[in-house]
Protein backbone atom coordinates (compact mmCIF):
# COMPACT_ATOMS: atom_id res chain seq x y z
CA UNK A 1 0.00 0.00 0.00
CA UNK A 2 1.28 3.46 -0.88
CA UNK A 3 2.50 5.74 1.90
CA UNK A 4 -0.41 7.36 3.72
CA UNK A 5 -2.93 4.74 2.65
CA UNK A 6 -3.26 3.32 6.15
CA UNK A 7 -3.72 6.72 7.84
CA UNK A 8 -6.80 6.62 10.07
CA UNK A 9 -8.09 9.95 8.73
CA UNK A 10 -7.93 8.67 5.17
CA UNK A 11 -9.57 5.32 5.97
CA UNK A 12 -12.39 7.05 7.87
CA UNK A 13 -12.99 9.43 4.97
CA UNK A 14 -13.30 6.53 2.53
CA UNK A 15 -16.00 4.95 4.68
CA UNK A 16 -17.94 8.13 5.47
CA UNK A 17 -17.79 10.14 2.24
CA UNK A 18 -15.31 12.47 0.58
CA UNK A 19 -14.64 14.79 -2.33
CA UNK A 20 -12.76 12.88 -5.04
CA UNK A 21 -9.52 14.32 -6.36
CA UNK A 22 -8.45 13.72 -9.96
CA UNK A 23 -5.59 15.27 -11.92
CA UNK A 24 -4.79 14.25 -15.49
CA UNK A 25 -1.51 15.60 -16.82
CA UNK A 26 -0.21 15.51 -20.40
CA UNK A 27 3.55 15.34 -20.98
CA UNK A 28 5.77 15.47 -24.06
CA UNK A 29 9.27 14.25 -23.19
CA UNK A 30 10.20 16.34 -20.13
CA UNK A 31 7.69 19.14 -20.76
CA UNK A 32 4.30 19.25 -19.08
CA UNK A 33 1.76 20.47 -21.64
CA UNK A 34 -1.39 20.23 -19.49
CA UNK A 35 -1.71 19.98 -15.73
CA UNK A 36 -5.45 19.39 -15.34
CA UNK A 37 -7.05 17.86 -18.41
CA UNK A 38 -10.84 17.82 -18.14
CA UNK A 39 -12.31 14.39 -18.83
CA UNK A 40 -15.90 13.16 -18.98
CA UNK A 41 -15.15 9.67 -17.66
CA UNK A 42 -12.41 7.08 -17.60
CA UNK A 43 -10.70 4.28 -15.78
CA UNK A 44 -7.40 2.53 -15.10
CA UNK A 45 -7.07 -1.25 -15.20
CA UNK A 46 -4.12 -2.96 -13.51
CA UNK A 47 -3.10 -6.61 -13.37
CA UNK A 48 0.01 -8.59 -12.46
CA UNK A 49 -0.57 -11.29 -15.07
CA UNK A 50 -0.12 -9.16 -18.20
CA UNK A 51 3.04 -7.74 -19.74
CA UNK A 52 1.41 -4.32 -19.86
CA UNK A 53 0.18 -4.21 -16.29
CA UNK A 54 -1.72 -0.90 -16.47
CA UNK A 55 -3.94 0.49 -19.20
CA UNK A 56 -6.07 3.61 -19.19
CA UNK A 57 -9.11 4.73 -21.15
CA UNK A 58 -10.47 8.29 -21.08
CA UNK A 59 -13.55 9.85 -22.66
CA UNK A 60 -13.22 13.57 -23.47
CA UNK A 61 -15.05 16.27 -25.40
CA UNK A 62 -14.63 15.95 -29.17
CA UNK A 63 -12.80 19.30 -29.34
CA UNK A 64 -9.81 17.66 -27.67
CA UNK A 65 -9.20 15.27 -30.56
CA UNK A 66 -5.72 16.07 -32.01
CA UNK A 67 -6.62 17.18 -35.54
CA UNK A 68 -2.96 17.93 -36.28
CA UNK A 69 -0.31 15.25 -35.87
CA UNK A 70 1.55 17.37 -33.32
CA UNK A 71 -1.57 18.42 -31.39
CA UNK A 72 -2.20 17.78 -27.72
CA UNK A 73 -3.03 14.14 -26.92
CA UNK A 74 -1.49 12.73 -30.09
CA UNK A 75 -0.24 9.15 -29.75
CA UNK A 76 3.10 9.81 -31.42
CA UNK A 77 4.70 11.92 -28.72
CA UNK A 78 2.46 12.43 -25.68
CA UNK A 79 2.17 10.66 -22.33
CA UNK A 80 -0.29 10.74 -19.45
CA UNK A 81 0.31 10.99 -15.74
CA UNK A 82 -2.82 10.52 -13.66
CA UNK A 83 -3.25 11.23 -9.95
CA UNK A 84 -6.22 10.27 -7.82
CA UNK A 85 -7.23 10.56 -4.18
CA UNK A 86 -9.46 12.61 -1.92
CA UNK A 87 -9.68 16.25 -0.85
CA UNK A 88 -10.99 17.56 2.47
CA UNK A 89 -12.96 20.77 3.00
CA UNK A 90 -9.90 22.48 4.52
CA UNK A 91 -7.86 21.76 1.38
CA UNK A 92 -5.85 18.86 2.78
CA UNK A 93 -5.32 16.11 0.23
CA UNK A 94 -4.39 12.45 -0.07
CA UNK A 95 -3.05 12.08 -3.59
CA UNK A 96 -1.27 9.23 -5.42
CA UNK A 97 -0.21 8.53 -8.98
CA UNK A 98 -2.37 5.74 -10.41
CA UNK A 99 -1.10 5.73 -14.00
CA UNK A 100 1.85 6.78 -16.10
CA UNK A 101 2.41 5.83 -19.71
CA UNK A 102 2.25 6.56 -23.40
CA UNK A 103 -0.91 7.45 -25.32
CA UNK A 104 -1.43 4.64 -27.83
CA UNK A 105 -4.70 5.51 -29.56
CA UNK A 106 -7.11 8.43 -29.95
CA UNK A 107 -10.49 8.03 -31.63
CA UNK A 108 -13.09 10.63 -32.61
CA UNK A 109 -16.63 9.29 -32.15
CA UNK A 110 -19.04 10.58 -34.78
CA UNK A 111 -22.37 11.84 -33.47
CA UNK A 112 -21.42 11.36 -29.83
CA UNK A 113 -19.56 14.60 -29.21
CA UNK A 114 -16.69 12.68 -27.66
CA UNK A 115 -13.25 11.30 -28.35
CA UNK A 116 -11.61 8.32 -26.67
CA UNK A 117 -8.01 8.18 -25.51
CA UNK A 118 -6.23 4.91 -24.71
CA UNK A 119 -2.86 4.66 -23.00
CA UNK A 120 -0.54 1.90 -21.77
CA UNK A 121 2.14 1.83 -19.10
CA UNK A 122 5.85 1.79 -19.92
CA UNK A 123 5.96 -1.96 -20.45
CA UNK A 124 4.35 -1.12 -23.80
CA UNK A 125 7.60 0.61 -24.79
CA UNK A 126 9.60 -2.47 -23.84
CA UNK A 127 7.36 -4.60 -26.04
CA UNK A 128 8.11 -2.32 -28.98
CA UNK A 129 11.88 -2.29 -28.39
CA UNK A 130 12.64 -5.70 -29.87
CA UNK A 131 16.25 -6.76 -30.40
CA UNK A 132 17.52 -5.55 -33.77
CA UNK A 133 19.95 -8.48 -33.83
CA UNK A 134 20.52 -11.57 -31.64
CA UNK A 135 21.34 -10.54 -28.06
CA UNK A 136 23.59 -12.47 -25.69
CA UNK A 137 22.97 -12.62 -21.97
CA UNK A 138 25.58 -11.41 -19.51
CA UNK A 139 26.94 -14.71 -18.26
CA UNK A 140 27.07 -14.90 -14.46
CA UNK A 141 25.19 -11.64 -13.90
CA UNK A 142 22.54 -11.49 -11.21
CA UNK A 143 19.07 -11.81 -12.74
CA UNK A 144 18.01 -8.43 -11.33
CA UNK A 145 21.02 -6.72 -12.92
CA UNK A 146 20.26 -8.43 -16.23
CA UNK A 147 16.60 -7.40 -16.02
CA UNK A 148 17.60 -3.76 -15.52
CA UNK A 149 20.11 -3.93 -18.39
CA UNK A 150 17.59 -5.32 -20.85
CA UNK A 151 14.96 -2.74 -19.90
CA UNK A 152 17.43 0.18 -20.05
CA UNK A 153 18.84 -0.92 -23.40
CA UNK A 154 15.34 -0.88 -24.88
CA UNK A 155 13.99 2.15 -23.01
CA UNK A 156 17.00 4.39 -22.20
CA UNK A 157 15.09 6.77 -19.91
CA UNK A 158 13.57 3.96 -17.82
CA UNK A 159 14.02 4.19 -14.06
CA UNK A 160 13.73 1.54 -11.40
CA UNK A 161 11.97 1.09 -8.08
CA UNK A 162 12.56 -1.30 -5.21
CA UNK A 163 12.72 -4.88 -6.44
CA UNK A 164 13.00 -8.06 -4.41
CA UNK A 165 16.41 -9.61 -3.75
CA UNK A 166 17.53 -12.41 -6.07
CA UNK A 167 20.47 -14.77 -5.87
CA UNK A 168 19.96 -16.48 -9.24
CA UNK A 169 22.53 -15.76 -11.96
CA UNK A 170 22.33 -15.81 -15.73
CA UNK A 171 23.53 -18.70 -17.90
CA UNK A 172 24.91 -18.00 -21.36
CA UNK A 173 21.89 -17.43 -23.61
CA UNK A 174 21.12 -15.89 -26.98
CA UNK A 175 17.78 -14.19 -27.59
CA UNK A 176 16.68 -13.80 -31.19
CA UNK A 177 14.20 -10.91 -31.33
CA UNK A 178 11.65 -10.48 -28.56
CA UNK A 179 12.99 -8.38 -25.66
CA UNK A 180 9.83 -8.74 -23.60
CA UNK A 181 9.91 -12.53 -24.02
CA UNK A 182 13.49 -12.54 -22.70
CA UNK A 183 12.32 -10.58 -19.65
CA UNK A 184 9.35 -12.93 -19.19
CA UNK A 185 11.68 -15.91 -19.12
CA UNK A 186 14.10 -14.31 -16.66
CA UNK A 187 11.16 -13.49 -14.38
CA UNK A 188 9.52 -16.91 -14.65
CA UNK A 189 12.82 -18.71 -13.95
CA UNK A 190 13.06 -17.00 -10.55
CA UNK A 191 9.34 -16.98 -9.69
CA UNK A 192 8.72 -13.30 -10.36
CA UNK A 193 6.83 -10.71 -12.38
CA UNK A 194 8.44 -7.72 -14.09
CA UNK A 195 6.30 -4.61 -14.48
CA UNK A 196 6.20 -0.81 -14.06
CA UNK A 197 4.58 0.57 -10.93
CA UNK A 198 1.91 3.25 -11.17
CA UNK A 199 4.65 5.90 -10.89
CA UNK A 200 6.48 4.32 -13.90
CA UNK A 201 9.32 2.69 -11.94
CA UNK A 202 10.20 -0.76 -13.27
CA UNK A 203 10.50 -3.58 -10.72
CA UNK A 204 11.17 -7.32 -10.61
CA UNK A 205 9.22 -8.90 -7.75
CA UNK A 206 8.51 -12.47 -6.72
CA UNK A 207 4.96 -13.78 -7.05
CA UNK A 208 3.44 -11.90 -4.10
CA UNK A 209 1.20 -14.78 -2.99
CA UNK A 210 4.29 -17.02 -2.55
CA UNK A 211 6.36 -14.84 -0.20
CA UNK A 212 5.77 -13.92 3.46
CA UNK A 213 3.88 -10.71 4.10
CA UNK A 214 1.55 -9.35 6.75
CA UNK A 215 -1.76 -7.75 5.77
CA UNK A 216 -1.52 -3.99 5.30
CA UNK A 217 -5.23 -3.25 5.64
CA UNK A 218 -8.63 -4.89 6.18
CA UNK A 219 -11.54 -4.42 3.78
CA UNK A 220 -15.00 -5.11 5.18
CA UNK A 221 -18.66 -4.90 4.20
CA UNK A 222 -19.93 -3.68 7.58
CA UNK A 223 -21.25 -0.20 8.29
CA UNK A 224 -17.75 1.21 8.73
CA UNK A 225 -16.28 -0.63 5.76
CA UNK A 226 -15.86 0.21 2.09
CA UNK A 227 -16.84 -3.05 0.33
CA UNK A 228 -20.09 -2.71 -1.63
CA UNK A 229 -20.30 -6.16 -3.27
CA UNK A 230 -18.17 -9.30 -3.09
CA UNK A 231 -17.83 -12.77 -4.56
CA UNK A 232 -15.70 -15.75 -3.60
CA UNK A 233 -14.87 -18.53 -6.06
CA UNK A 234 -13.29 -21.95 -6.15
CA UNK A 235 -12.36 -23.03 -9.69
CA UNK A 236 -10.01 -25.81 -10.79
CA UNK A 237 -9.70 -24.65 -14.42
CA UNK A 238 -6.27 -23.03 -14.15
CA UNK A 239 -4.91 -24.92 -11.15
CA UNK A 240 -1.93 -27.24 -11.69
CA UNK A 241 -0.61 -29.31 -8.81
CA UNK A 242 2.36 -30.76 -10.66
CA UNK A 243 4.82 -28.59 -12.53
CA UNK A 244 7.64 -29.68 -14.82
CA UNK A 245 10.21 -27.08 -15.91
CA UNK A 246 12.65 -27.97 -18.68
CA UNK A 247 15.76 -26.00 -19.53
CA UNK A 248 16.75 -26.52 -23.16
CA UNK A 249 19.28 -24.12 -24.67
CA UNK A 250 20.59 -23.69 -28.17
CA UNK A 251 24.29 -23.84 -27.21
CA UNK A 252 24.41 -27.61 -27.05
CA UNK A 253 24.28 -27.77 -23.24
CA UNK A 254 22.56 -30.89 -21.96
CA UNK A 255 18.93 -30.14 -21.07
CA UNK A 256 17.88 -30.03 -17.43
CA UNK A 257 14.49 -30.53 -15.89
CA UNK A 258 12.72 -30.41 -12.56
CA UNK A 259 9.31 -31.70 -11.52
CA UNK A 260 7.55 -30.75 -8.29
CA UNK A 261 4.18 -31.77 -6.91
CA UNK A 262 1.83 -30.72 -4.14
CA UNK A 263 2.68 -33.40 -1.59
CA UNK A 264 0.84 -31.91 1.37
CA UNK A 265 -1.94 -34.36 2.37
CA UNK A 266 -3.93 -31.54 3.97
CA UNK A 267 -3.85 -29.43 0.78
CA UNK A 268 -6.94 -29.19 -1.39
CA UNK A 269 -4.73 -29.86 -4.43
CA UNK A 270 -2.78 -32.81 -3.00
CA UNK A 271 -1.60 -34.84 -6.00
CA UNK A 272 -2.46 -38.19 -4.38
CA UNK A 273 -5.88 -37.00 -3.22
CA UNK A 274 -9.29 -36.61 -4.87
CA UNK A 275 -8.17 -33.54 -6.83
CA UNK A 276 -6.17 -35.79 -9.13
CA UNK A 277 -3.10 -34.72 -11.09
CA UNK A 278 -3.03 -31.61 -13.25
CA UNK A 279 0.43 -31.25 -14.82
CA UNK A 280 1.82 -28.21 -16.60
CA UNK A 281 5.00 -28.20 -18.67
CA UNK A 282 7.01 -24.98 -18.80
CA UNK A 283 9.88 -24.68 -21.28
CA UNK A 284 12.60 -22.18 -20.43
CA UNK A 285 16.09 -21.44 -21.67
CA UNK A 286 17.30 -19.90 -18.42
CA UNK A 287 17.79 -22.90 -16.05
CA UNK A 288 21.36 -24.20 -16.37
CA UNK A 289 21.28 -26.84 -13.62
CA UNK A 290 18.57 -29.07 -12.21
CA UNK A 291 18.33 -27.14 -8.94
CA UNK A 292 17.45 -23.98 -10.88
CA UNK A 293 14.73 -25.81 -12.79
CA UNK A 294 13.31 -27.20 -9.53
CA UNK A 295 13.31 -23.74 -7.94
CA UNK A 296 11.40 -22.32 -10.91
CA UNK A 297 8.91 -25.19 -10.75
CA UNK A 298 8.38 -24.66 -7.00
CA UNK A 299 7.67 -20.98 -7.50
CA UNK A 300 5.22 -21.68 -10.31
CA UNK A 301 3.50 -24.36 -8.23
CA UNK A 302 2.82 -21.82 -5.49
CA UNK A 303 1.59 -19.35 -8.10
CA UNK A 304 -0.98 -21.72 -9.59
CA UNK A 305 -2.22 -23.29 -6.35
CA UNK A 306 -2.95 -19.78 -5.05
CA UNK A 307 -6.08 -19.92 -7.22
CA UNK A 308 -7.76 -22.49 -4.96
CA UNK A 309 -9.95 -19.71 -3.55
CA UNK A 310 -10.04 -16.20 -4.85
CA UNK A 311 -12.07 -13.20 -3.85
CA UNK A 312 -13.36 -10.32 -5.94
CA UNK A 313 -15.04 -7.25 -4.54
CA UNK A 314 -16.09 -3.75 -5.39
CA UNK A 315 -15.35 -0.93 -3.01
CA UNK A 316 -15.05 2.81 -2.65
CA UNK A 317 -12.16 3.89 -4.92
CA UNK A 318 -8.86 3.63 -3.03
CA UNK A 319 -5.92 5.10 -4.93
CA UNK A 320 -3.45 3.96 -2.28
CA UNK A 321 -3.90 0.25 -3.04
CA UNK A 322 -1.03 -1.47 -4.88
CA UNK A 323 -0.81 -4.65 -6.89
CA UNK A 324 0.65 -7.33 -4.64
CA UNK A 325 -0.69 -5.88 -1.39
CA UNK A 326 -1.56 -8.49 1.23
CA UNK A 327 -4.98 -7.70 2.70
CA UNK A 328 -7.61 -9.31 4.90
CA UNK A 329 -11.29 -9.39 4.00
CA UNK A 330 -14.26 -9.42 6.36
CA UNK A 331 -17.29 -10.05 4.18
CA UNK A 332 -20.24 -12.38 3.62
CA UNK A 333 -20.03 -13.54 7.23
CA UNK A 334 -16.37 -14.56 7.04
CA UNK A 335 -13.51 -12.79 8.81
CA UNK A 336 -9.75 -12.49 8.46
CA UNK A 337 -9.60 -14.01 5.00
CA UNK A 338 -6.04 -13.37 3.81
CA UNK A 339 -5.71 -12.51 0.12
CA UNK A 340 -3.23 -10.79 -2.23
CA UNK A 341 -4.30 -8.10 -4.70
CA UNK A 342 -3.82 -9.46 -8.24
CA UNK A 343 -5.77 -6.93 -10.30
CA UNK A 344 -7.93 -3.85 -9.93
CA UNK A 345 -9.93 -1.33 -11.93
CA UNK A 346 -9.91 2.28 -10.76
CA UNK A 347 -12.68 4.64 -11.94
CA UNK A 348 -11.65 8.15 -12.89
CA UNK A 349 -14.53 10.48 -12.22
CA UNK A 350 -17.03 11.50 -9.58
CA UNK A 351 -18.83 8.14 -9.36
CA UNK A 352 -18.26 4.44 -9.73
CA UNK A 353 -16.84 1.68 -7.57
CA UNK A 354 -13.37 0.20 -7.74
CA UNK A 355 -13.08 -3.48 -8.62
CA UNK A 356 -10.44 -5.68 -6.93
CA UNK A 357 -9.56 -9.30 -7.67
CA UNK A 358 -7.36 -11.30 -5.29
CA UNK A 359 -5.62 -14.63 -4.83
CA UNK A 360 -4.99 -16.65 -1.71
CA UNK A 361 -1.63 -16.46 0.02
CA UNK A 362 -0.05 -19.94 0.03
CA UNK A 363 3.02 -19.57 2.27
CA UNK A 364 4.03 -22.82 3.96
CA UNK A 365 1.20 -24.89 2.49
CA UNK A 366 3.24 -26.99 0.08
CA UNK A 367 5.26 -29.76 1.67
CA UNK A 368 8.92 -29.66 0.71
CA UNK A 369 8.61 -26.29 -1.01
Amino acid sequence: MLEGGTDLLYRQALASGFEPLLEVQVWRENEQLEDDLIIMSGGVSATLTSRVSRTCTLTLHEDLYPVESDGLLNPYTDRLKIYSGIRFADGEEYRWQVFGGRITRVQLNSGQGTCTVEASDRAYEVLGAAFSQPENSTFGANVLTEFQRLVSDGVPDAFFGTSDSFFETMPLLTWEHDRSQALDEIATSCGAFWYPLADEQFVLRRYPWTVPGDPVITFSDDDDGTITTSTVTRDRTNIFNQITVTGERLDGTAPVYGTVSDLNPSSATYTLGPFGIQNKLIKLNTPAIQDTAVDAANAYLRRTTALTEFWSFTCVPDASLELGDVITINAMGRTNVRQVVASMSIPLGVSGDMGVTCRAQVIGELEGV
